[in-house]
């Protein structure tokens, strides 16, 4: 998918509409069909508009559907257009519970079309032939200290979710089921970490673009996502003893040994440090 924001689709040269998207995830969900969505929530193109598009489709709440077995397939496709069918058929979770990975930015390609946009508009910088990618800016310099940090608190995650992810793939029923809700537990605080670095954003003027602007603005996201970081420890910790209990012997070692590293994690050191692109 990567986006249900029509100028971003544009961008990507998707060939997509965030209309057609909209349908295509009622038409799955409710057709029963197991899914998981991909979705660039920052790239070095975009507006402040966009990104605040973009977490309004992320949030929303009309997009994924109960099974409808009972019903032909016609009546389906039908249906996810009738606005008074998705309101009845609606499972109320947000669209950002089924994103695979949530505030993802977009990778800058070696000879990729995107890559080409972003060196017209003087963004790019130094190849890195080793990891097929270019340095590139953010157009909106704002925007651009949200993605380091978006990343920074994916890699601050990322051991823990991906354990949960492996996880979720081997497991069936009810473990499953609870694995799948840790793991949300995660999406749900990247959802509200990336409405608080919008929030932050807007309290700062696009131009004039200066060395200290940048450097408060960083300390503020900074701080927020110590914060959210500290609030989500309790929460996952309950989580983890929860699902702990539905598993058994090397899959409840393994999460255990897993949320400890996380929970004893300070700082917010990038994975790949080399990697300027973001994932």
């Amino acid at each position: 998918m990567e986006s249900g924001v029509d100028s971003i689709l544009a961008r990507f040269n998707k060939e997509t509409s965030g209309e057609q998207n909209t349908l295509a995830i009622r038409t799955l969900s409710a057709l029963g069909v197991p899914t998981r969505f991909t979705y660039i929530t920052f790239d070095h193109l975009m507006t402040l508009e966009e990104l605040k598009a973009t977490y309004a489709f992320q949030g929303r709440t009309d997009l994924l559907l109960d099974p409808q077995p009972h019903l032909a397939p016609a009546d389906i496709v039908r249906g996810v257009r009738d606005e008074a069918f998705v309101a009845q058929a609606a499972t109320g979770r947000p669209l950002h519970t089924g994103i695979s990975y949530m505030l993802v930015s977009m990778e800058c390609l070696i000879g990729a079309a995107y890559t080409r946009k972003a060196q017209e508009r003087g963004l790019t910088g130094d190849i890195r032939p080793s990891m097929g990618r270019v340095d590139a800016r953010f157009a909106d310099w704002r925007i651009g200290v949200a993605s380091t940090w978006a990343q920074r608190w994916v890699d601050r995650n990322f051991a823990l979710d991906y354990t949960l992810k492996s996880l979720e793939k081997i497991l069936d029923g009810d473990q499953r089921d609870a694995v799948r809700a840790a793991r949300v537990v995660l999406k749900d605080a990247a959802f509200t970490v990336l409405g608080e670095m919008i929030a932050v954003i807007e309290t700062h003027p696009v131009i004039p673009v200066d060395e200290h602007a940048e450097q408060q603005l960083t300390v503020l996201i900074g701080t927020l996502l110590e914060a959210r970081v500290d609030r989500l420890r309790e929460r996952m910790a309950s989580t983890v003893e929860q699902v702990g209990a539905r598993l058994r012997g090397e899959h409840a070692k393994m999460l255990r040994h897993e949320h400890g590293r996380w929970e004893s994690a300070t700082g917010w050191q990038l994975i790949n440090a080399s990697d300027p692109c973001g994932t």
